[in-house]
């Protein structure tokens, strides 16, 4: 069992990624707009980066958000069941900045898996607010909180039982607009992000 509060360390993913491709930093960088000395910090588990420069990361080494989190115990019954102690999670941004959000996972990653299933935490004032484009479609239920979501020039307020669904190549991000925490089931397909 893993500790749910143990964040992963992704530097080694991304370094190992990014030499399978045989990238250099200053290469990568120039790829996705971030300097060699940012992308160091991120590959030794300095610097966390935001999801928005987190995901240009993994699309640019071809893999995808999920396979930062590592792999879950998929034993080989018919059904997956993931405890919610049990759940990883990833923490990307900054509570300074305003871009902190923690991504839990609640699905297993791998070729087999259609569906990218996560729950997006996202404290007051935080936010995914760098807009995001792939390939896709996502669909998204507000547990908890109020939240903007923002696609392309549409904003749109969500309270805890709305849903929302868009297609992934449309920019798009959110904010945290009340003074509690919102948690949003968010689904993707393909598990690109």
């Amino acid at each position: 069992m893993r500790d749910r509060n143990e964040t992963p360390k992704i530097g080694v993913k991304l370094r190992h990624a990014r030499q399978v491709l045989g990238l250099s930093l200053e290469e990568l960088g120039a790829r996705i707009g971030l300097t060699e000395g940012y992308l160091s910090k991120i590959e030794n588990d300095l610097a966390t980066p935001s999801m928005a420069a987190l995901h240009r990361l993994v699309q640019a080494l071809g893999i995808n958000m999920n396979a930062m989190f590592g792999t879950l115990q998929h034993n080989a019954s018919e059904v997956f069941v993931l405890r919610q102690n049990e759940r990883p999670h990833m923490e990307t941004g900054h509570r300074r900045s305003g871009n902190h959000v923690v991504l839990e996972q609640l699905v297993p990653s791998g070729p087999e898996y259609l569906l990218q299933i996560n729950v997006h935490v996202i404290e007051a004032g935080g936010g995914s607010l760098e807009l995001i484009r792939h390939k896709g479609q996502e669909f998204g239920y507000v547990l908890e909180g109020s939240v903007e979501l923002l696609v392309e020039a549409n904003v749109v307020a969500l309270e805890a039982g709305d849903a929302f669904y868009f297609n992934s190549e449309l920019g798009h991000g959110y904010r945290n607009v009340g003074s509690t925490t919102v948690r949003i089931l968010w689904v993707n397909t393909p598990p690109t992000y």
